[in-house]
């Protein structure tokens, strides 16, 4: 009676380990450490939109597509108050909404879709990650981050409000 193993087994329980070490380390993830996944209220995902008055946030940051056409990032003091602007796209009195379209581009168009800003994340410069998202983080920063599905997912930024368009998958070059 020969003996069979379980390969997929054991190299499903080899790369949970490693998984695991790595994690531990801060290795997989953007910021070096480790990170709960966010809410549905700090995250827009492919193919969502930001219509006026609609906006993400977390803790004392908020992202808001305002009435006046512009998408502005602000932060808070703990208490509300102090509210100061981190970001904004430069569309006042022309942008009608914020989109992240299915390629990883964030951008803000007009009301006949014209495109009025945009991050420069979009198209093939990431095939290997197969989804992006844009997150609001509570220290006052928003960025967008490519990611794929598997037993140990990590991010790799792409754009930020504070750093702008960032490699390996973005290209300045654009």
């Amino acid at each position: 009676m020969s003996m069979q193993t379980n390969r997929p087994l054991k190299t499903r329980a080899a790369a949970l380990t490693a998984a695991a070490l790595l994690a531990a380390g801060g290795l997989l993830t953007a910021g070096g450490t480790a990170h709960a996944a966010p809410t549905a209220s700090d995250t827009l995902v492919n193919g969502g939109t930001l219509t006026p008055g609609a906006g993400l946030e977390s803790g004392n940051a908020h992202l808001v597509m305002q009435d006046d056409g512009d998408l502005a990032l602000y932060t808070s003091g703990a208490d509300g108050t102090g509210r100061q602007l981190r970001w904004h796209s430069g569309t006042t009195g022309e942008g009608n909404r914020a989109e992240l379209r299915a390629d990883g581009n964030l951008v803000v168009t007009a009301q006949d879709g014209t495109e009025l800003w945009q991050s420069r994340t979009g198209s093939a410069d990431c095939p290997h990650m197969p989804w992006t998202k844009l997150m609001v983080r509570s220290h006052g920063d928003m960025a967008i981050v490519a990611g794929q599905d598997s037993e140990a997912p990590y991010y790799i930024p792409l754009w930020s409000a504070s750093f702008g368009l960032q490699p390996p998958c973005g290209s300045f070059t654009r």
